[in-house]
């Protein structure tokens, strides 16, 4: 049984996670409740868990003396690449490579996505990680959204596409992502992640051919 305690978004929106691994389902109670007490004493207001591999038994409802509700699953996605995909105008796509990029690229992407339950907040070290490509989306000189691709398999992952709120619903996530799709050159697919609280990003990739290939996991409420 493997407990690995997720302390990362605490100070931004105080929420700690649980993940489990191979644990049998006689020790759950007992592996959450280990999570629970290290993730309350270092501030987490709420704590969410899941279980993994796929089809580790936590569910819905009293487990031990804890009382689990689902929050959301995380979906895997991908679309084919098998014909080129046109960038769209409007936008200018640069490289985060400056400090000061660094830190306005967080702050947008973070914005972007902190209302939405699932979506994984960044972080510094998510910027200098090998074999990815951040790139931040420019309408003029107006900073709107960003994006990131893991190159380091052959079907590359979107790790994160976002348009900060004040900005959407002008067709502009649609043309961010085939910015990024674009720059794929020869790879056969692309590939990515996404909780199923992202209700307008699941719309977009649809519509945009990507297709769900699976549920990576589960993840409830631990009160």
């Amino acid at each position: 049984m493997v407990i690995e305690i997720i302390q990362r978004e605490i100070p931004l929106r105080g929420i700690g996670y649980i993940l489990l691994r191979d644990c049998p389902e006689e020790r759950l109670g007992e592996a959450l409740g280990k999570g629970m007490e290290k993730l309350k004493k270092a501030g987490a207001r709420q704590v969410w868990a899941a279980s993994l591999p796929e089809g580790e038994p936590l569910h819905p409802g009293p487990v031990g003396v804890w009382q689990l509700t689902h929050v959301y699953d995380l979906l895997r996605m991908e679309k084919p690449l098998a014909e080129p995909v046109k960038a769209e105008g409007g936008l200018t796509i640069r490289p985060v490579k400056k400090a000061a990029d660094e830190k306005l690229y967080l702050e947008l992407m973070n914005r972007a996505c902190g209302g939405v339950p699932g979506l994984r907040l960044l972080g510094p070290g998510d910027l200098r990680v090998q074999n990815h490509r951040c790139a931040m989306a420019w309408r003029g000189e107006e900073p709107i959204g960003g994006c990131d691709l893991d190159l380091s398999e052959r079907v590359p992952e979107l790790t994160a596409l976002a348009i900060v709120p004040e900005e959407r619903r002008q067709g502009l996530g649609r043309a961010l992502l085939r910015s990024a799709l674009a720059s794929l050159n020869k790879a056969p697919a692309c590939a990515l992640t996404l909780p199923s609280t992202a209700e307008g990003a699941l719309a977009l990739l649809q519509a945009e051919g990507f297709a769900q290939t699976g549920v990576v996991s589960s993840w409830f409420e631990v009160v």
